[in-house]
């Protein structure tokens, strides 16, 4: 009877049903807290979008997420009484159901590493498999657009609502319970925290100006100028064949010519491009540095450097790795997702734990 009753209170608010459509194209993220971003009040949420078809962009913040999630985790009661350590069971029975895994939340959640924040909608289901018949347990939850909403906080930067942007340009206002909402590296409590790409930015953007006028001076400096050595009394007819004939040297592969015509290729000292390549590098290394906090890591050997050198860089991107391990555990599986399953289906119980099983740094 508790649980009928639970179950009316869970479909009565909507729990049990996908309600964030993700159809409408001309939808955007608009309002809220994240227009403090100055960036993405002059370039809109599409800039992030941008930059993650740069392909150095790409590679750091997969490292960054794949780096994360290289490690096993267990579920540990929140205390020793019953209650506590039947919940953990409900919460290990329930990932077991759920569709998808644990490792896409996580890989899903880490979105919010390239936009500041990610939005997931939970959705639940009455379970009819025993011993925990009559439970409510996950469906489903999946990731959502973080453009499509706008996040309604109080004058204390608490999450109260999210606004969904309709396909008739309206907002819907759905229950934030519904939702794991993510906030990475916020400062002063901001639900749209900062992307990491923020800071990698000026040089995504001179990287581009960069490519754009190398290929420029590929174009007009990339084959060298052909000369050719003709003697005065030539007459200027001849002179016009042979400029032909120079015209072409490049598309044949050989060229007949009378030995009194000299013919040489006019080279730079220094290689085409060469300057370019290396400010694409430089602009390279500081977008990794941006996101993985070091650059040994993605260098591909471009420079030496000692082997100590090395393992410093290491243990930096296992700090940064660790550290959001740790903010993963406690923001989105243990205070969004634990914490309400648990509080739906008991009264009493302690929330679970969530422990990554973290690896020494000097084994590997």
């Amino acid at each position: 009877m508790v649980f009928s009753q639970l179950w009316r209170r869970v479909r009565r608010r909507g729990l049990d049903r996908e309600q964030a459509a993700v159809e409408p194209i001309a939808a955007l993220r608009f309002g809220g807290a994240g227009d403090a971003n100055d960036l993405l009040r002059t370039r809109g949420e599409r800039v992030y979008e941008e930059m993650l078809t740069d392909a150095q962009v790409q590679s750091a913040l997969t490292t960054k997420k794949f780096g994360v999630l290289d490690a096993d985790w267990q579920i540990v009661p929140g205390g020793e009484d019953a209650p506590s350590q039947r919940a953990a069971e409900l919460v290990r029975f329930a990932l077991g159901q759920l569709r998808g895994s644990v490792i896409r939340i996580l890989l899903n959640a880490l979105d919010a590493l390239a936009h500041g924040y990610s939005v997931q909608e939970i959705n639940y289901t009455l379970c009819e498999q025993e011993p925990w018949s009559g439970m409510v347990i996950w469906q489903s939850i999946k990731s959502k657009p973080p453009r499509l909403f706008r996040l309604e906080t109080d004058e204390f930067r608490n999450l109260k609502a999210l606004y969904l942007r309709t396909p008739a340009g309206e907002e819907k206002p759905l229950p934030a319970e519904k939702f794991v909402v993510y906030s990475y590296n916020g400062s002063y409590e901001s639900p749209t925290g900062r992307s990491d790409l923020r800071a990698a930015y000026k040089h995504w953007w001179a990287k581009g100006l960069l490519l754009k006028f190398w290929l420029l001076s590929l174009e007009k400096f990339g084959a060298p100028t052909v000369k050719g050595v003709v003697p005065r009394h030539v007459p200027e007819a001849e002179r016009r064949e042979l400029l032909e004939v120079l015209d072409r040297i490049q598309q044949e592969t050989a060229v007949v010519l009378p030995e009194d015509v000299q013919i040489e290729l006019l080279e730079g000292k220094s290689p085409v491009g060469a300057a370019y390549l290396q400010a694409v590098q430089f602009h390279n290394k500081e977008i990794a540095r941006a996101v993985l906090g070091q650059t040994l890591a993605t260098d591909e050997g471009m420079r030496t450097g000692s082997l100590a050198l090395g393992k410093v860089h290491y243990r930096v991107m296992q700090l940064y790795f660790r550290v959001l391990r740790r903010d993963l555990a406690e923001q989105v599986m243990e205070e969004q997702l634990f914490r309400r399953l648990v509080e739906l289906n008991f009264a009493d119980a302690k929330t679970p734990r969530f422990v990554w099983v973290e690896r020494d740094v000097e084994e590997e």
